[in-house]
């Protein structure tokens, strides 16, 4: 417990990662989590005050940028952690550049990936753009999924 801690100035000038790079990846990536914590608490909160904001548009269009902003916390999570590795795969073992594949091949599967993730994507985005058409079309008649609001519930 009372070791000293070396810094990055005890590593060689030649093994340190781009500190810059690193560390806007991981604040970036905390503050875009703390504030998807943030709206979720609040919707619950508010709801528990008796309060829908699913009838809110302000706190609709933020539910619409909430799912890519999730992804981007994701891969602000990924840069930071690569990055912050470099130049090393394994610590003084491997380099990145001893461990990169140089297959011909690997552009094959990356491009089957991509084609498989954009047919994933559109097929998304024509299955929400039918379900909302049929939503907005029998809107009067869906229940809500979470009950009356708590004003309404008689105990």
């Amino acid at each position: 417990m009372d070791a000293p801690v070396p810094g990055l100035d005890a590593v060689p000038p030649g093994d340190r990662p781009p500190v810059n790079i690193t560390h806007l990846a991981f604040q970036s990536m905390v503050s875009i989590g703390t504030l998807l914590a943030a709206a979720v608490i609040l919707y619950w909160l508010a709801r528990w005050r008796g309060h829908d904001l699913l009838g809110n548009r302000w706190f609709l269009r933020f539910a619409v940028i909430a799912g890519p902003l999730a992804v981007l916390c994701v891969e602000f999570g990924w840069v930071a952690t690569e990055v912050g590795r470099q130049p090393w795969a394994v610590w003084q073992i491997l380099r990145t550049t001893d461990a990169a594949s140089r297959s011909n091949g690997l552009w094959w599967s990356y491009i089957g990936v991509l084609v498989v993730y954009l047919c994933m994507t559109i097929g998304a985005c024509l299955v929400l753009r039918s379900m909302a058409k049929r939503w907005r079309a029998g809107e009067e008649d869906l229940p809500t999924p979470y009950g009356p609001p708590r004003a309404e519930r008689v105990s």
